[in-house]
């Protein structure tokens, strides 16, 4: 069980990150250098620097800080728990496929949940943690896909 929650982590991680560079250069094919590959660009990053600032100022302490025991998945950091850069990533991209390719969003946001449900297994993260990183990113996505349409 251990190892295949590490290697999960790291093989949905990679997919996620692979995924989104195959959306730019599928949206760049599409449209063109334009309005379409800047939201791209432009929301995601943003959404991650808002993600950052939240974190760094919260700080709180990781599941494992708590209890004090080992993460099954390798981690060291101290603090940075909430909410849970990996749930607010994954779940960013998968609604950048979702308004661009619903069909891939819907497998992008399986994968998310697969994702979230590794992070707190693996006791790097607490379900709010993850929660919390997939509302963001839900929610913020949406929001400015909606005003910059």
């Amino acid at each position: 069980m251990k190892k295949f929650l590490i290697y999960s982590d790291k093989i949905l991680t990679a997919i996620t990150y692979a995924a989104y560079i195959i959306l730019l250069i599928y949206i760049v094919v599409k449209y063109g250098f334009g309005a379409d590959i800047l939201r791209t660009l432009l929301i995601p990053a943003t959404g991650f620097i808002l993600e950052t600032v939240i974190r760094d100022r919260l700080n709180l302490p990781r599941p494992y800080e708590k209890t004090g025991i080992p993460p099954i998945i390798p981690k060291k950091t101290r603090g940075h728990s909430f909410p849970s850069r990996h749930a607010f990533s994954v779940t960013m991209i998968a609604m950048m496929y979702v308004f661009y390719l619903s069909y891939m969003g819907i497998a992008m946001l399986a994968i998310a949940v697969c994702l979230c449900i590794i992070r707190v297994k693996g006791g790097v993260h607490s379900a709010l943690d993850v929660t919390a990183g997939a509302v963001l990113a839900a929610a913020y996505s949406a929001f400015f896909m909606w005003l910059f349409r």
